[in-house]
């Protein structure tokens, strides 16, 4: 009998993950399996939608509970668990909480799920990448980041904005690491129609754009005081969906590096990867201007920093 995938989302009463649980629902991904240490929360969650896809068009097969066990065999493991940020605090600051929360997750991961695609959401993003990668010892194919996705997508939507043109011409990534002074806009290769970016806005312009992409997250918590949960929530199903289905999209994720970029080997920084049922089957190198070269490897010294608070805590 054919054997339907299987999603496990860890901290799926809050936001983040009920988003990621929504959209790989109405997709039809696969059976979903809600895990958070609040169970009527997240059983609440999958009543609700439930409840809704008859409108919606779809019907998901949903479990509900904070019984780690629940997770064997999944799939694919999405960790949205964590605490978010508040109104003026940095990702960095979250590490030394963090970091036990995650390496608890993933001790169960490691247990439950041995073969699974682990994608984890918890900030710091990167260093908490490499938290997962210690604990569960998986090849680094099979732990990944969501990063780039949500910043590479409110890159195109600033610009797309900006120009007042549709969002699908825009054609743009953000590398380096998930923090709002870290991260690296790739101006350089960003084209909206093919048409490059620098020959439809100025470096004013340009330079406006790339600073309210960099200062996306922290808008967001300014303004609603608590992270954002819905563009992330489109970000990790585009990843959950192209390794579901095997559709090989290249997506920037955060992923271990062995070298790439001239980054030493253990560096985990977002990069273009192809996204297949292996997990990151490629990761790529693409040129950048020696501007984004250099803003690279000043995020690759920032994520050392965070790294070693990060690997403290274990």
């Amino acid at each position: 009998m054919f054997k339907r995938p299987k999603i496990t989302v860890v901290g799926a009463a809050g936001n983040v993950g009920a988003s990621v649980v929504q959209w790989c629902a109405q997709k039809e991904l696969a059976d979903l399996v809600l895990i958070d240490l609040k169970p009527n929360v997240a059983q609440g969650r999958a009543l609700d939608l439930a409840q809704g896809g008859a409108f919606a068009g779809f019907n998901a097969s949903f479990i509900a509970t904070d019984d780690s066990s629940q997770m064997q065999d999944s799939d694919v493991v999405v960790v949205t668990a964590g605490v978010p940020r508040k109104p003026g605090q940095t990702r960095e600051e979250l590490v030394g909480i963090n970091a036990g929360i995650v390496k608890a997750v993933c001790e169960n991961i490691k247990r439950y799920a041995p073969n699974c695609i682990l994608i984890l959401v918890s900030n710091p993003l990167d260093a908490m990448l490499t938290v997962a990668q210690k604990v569960t010892n998986f090849p680094r194919e099979r732990v990944l980041g969501m990063s780039g996705v949500l910043d590479s997508s409110r890159f195109r939507s600033n610009i797309a904005r900006t120009l007042n043109v549709h969002i699908k011409d825009v054609s743009a990534i953000v590398l380096g690491a998930h923090t709002d002074k870290d991260m690296v806009p790739v101006v350089s290769t960003a084209t909206v129609g093919g048409v490059p970016l620098n020959k439809l806005l100025n470096s004013e312009q340009i330079a406006e754009v790339v600073s309210k992409t960099k200062r996306g997250g922290a808008e967001l918590t300014e303004l609603i005081g608590t992270s954002a949960w819905v563009a992330p929530g489109f970000g990790v199903t585009a990843m959950v969906e192209s390794i579901i289905l095997n559709q090989g999209r290249i997506l920037p994720c955060s992923v271990e590096l062995k070298g790439e970029y001239g980054i030493s080997e253990g560096a985990c920084l977002c990069v273009p990867v192809k996204l297949t049922n292996k997990g990151a089957e490629k990761v790529f190198e693409i040129d950048l201007s020696s501007d984004e070269k250099a803003a690279l490897k000043a995020a690759h010294t920032a994520y050392l920093e965070v790294r070693k608070i990060a690997l403290s805590n274990l």
